[in-house]
């Protein structure tokens, strides 16, 4: 994507968003094979203002800006990065792409969470049931990803669309071990997502925490309404309130990801696009007492942005604790492979507000 500014890089913007909007509203599963596996070499070029218009902001309501940085690669498995989970207080990332691959990463930062730069880059197909790499583009598109611990260690939980159903995948120690292990079905996973449309699957999964309402449930978000409803669903699978409840859809935005804080408060991070409107993202923040069956809630605005700000086509959310006890959002994009896209990875610490 250009670095253009001003009133002639608002216009690339737009009409960069137009096109992005193709890929992304098509109903299609046309893909290239996932890559055979191996380490990345990616470049990171640093974003020092999140808004350029006001060089030197650095508190966003809640949000205070970190940094960012824009990650490119020669490698073709190096795209497309559709979900986030971070392990190791941050320094550990785990992805996966709607093209059925596993990439992690290390990203490195200084004393006050600033991001500087990625290494020990590794990518890995995402393997079935019988440790092969899934031949399809309908059985690998990987849009969603939680970290659940289990008494043995952890898993990393996969939601999928096209074929829509989610897989864990047994982690033996660090993180990438699961990029080694077979997919096998969730438990539990509600029968209701094979009604999803088909490119408009479970963009979000997250685990809550213990010790909050609802303790240990894994939370299964859709991108969009199933058709003829107005919100979309959120499945809560297992915890002590299990069933479905709604996220109200407001202003065209769709979800992309979410994540729970330490106290139990949803993060959502949402994506709209389209010909009149461009490309935006928005976080929400919905309070732990309003997750529950029967419920559509509609959350806080965290922060919206659009494409007058380093923002890209945001997919991927993390949270974790940094060493000082405070908490670490990360956001990644998926750049659909375009050449007119990129990967925008940001970092914001949250000062923490109740809803």
């Amino acid at each position: 994507m250009s670095e253009r500014r001003g009133p002639i890089g608002r216009v690339l913007r737009q009409v960069a968003a137009m096109i992005v909007a193709l890929p992304l509203a098509a109903d299609a599963f046309a893909g290239s094979l996932p890559a055979t596996g191996g380490a990345a070499v990616v470049t990171a070029r640093p974003i020092v203002d999140f808004h350029p218009s006001e060089p030197g902001r650095r508190r966003f309501g809640d949000l205070e800006f970190l940094g960012g940085l824009v990650l490119s690669s020669s490698e073709s498995a190096f795209q497309s990065l559709s979900a986030l989970v971070s392990r190791d207080s941050g320094r550990t990332l785990v992805s996966v792409t709607d093209e059925g691959t596993w990439v992690g990463l290390r990203l490195d930062t200084d004393e006050a969470g600033r991001p500087l730069g990625v290494a020990a880059v590794d990518v890995a197909p995402l393997l079935d049931a019988a440790g092969k790499p899934f031949p399809t583009k309908w059985a690998r598109d990987a849009e969603s990803l939680a970290f659940r611990p289990t008494p043995t260690g952890g898993e990393l939980l996969v939601g999928f669309e096209g074929h829509h159903r989610v897989l864990a995948y047994t982690v033996t120690g660090d993180a990438r071990s699961a990029f080694h292990a077979p997919g096998r079905p969730v438990a539990g996973a509600p029968r209701e997502i094979a009604s999803l449309r088909g490119n408009r699957g479970l963009e979000g999964l997250a685990v809550a925490p213990p010790n909050t309402p609802l303790a240990g449930a894994l939370l299964l978000l859709a991108e969009e309404p199933r058709p003829g409803e107005a919100d979309q669903p959120a499945w809560i699978v297992g915890g002590p309130r299990p069933g479905l409840a709604h996220l109200a859809r407001r202003d065209h935005y769709a979800v992309t990801d979410a994540a729970f804080l330490p106290t139990g408060d949803l993060l959502v991070l949402q994506r709209r696009f389209g010909v009149r409107i461009g490309l935006g993202m928005r976080l929400v923040r919905i309070a732990a007492a309003d997750v529950r069956p029967g419920r559509a809630v509609e959350g806080r605005v965290l922060l919206e942005a659009d494409w007058g700000w380093e923002i890209d086509n945001m997919e991927g959310l993390a949270v974790d604790t940094a060493p000082d006890g405070s908490t670490i959002l990360t956001l990644v994009s998926d750049d659909n492979g375009n050449w007119f896209q990129r990967t925008v990875l940001l970092r914001f610490r949250l000062h923490d507000r109740r809803p």
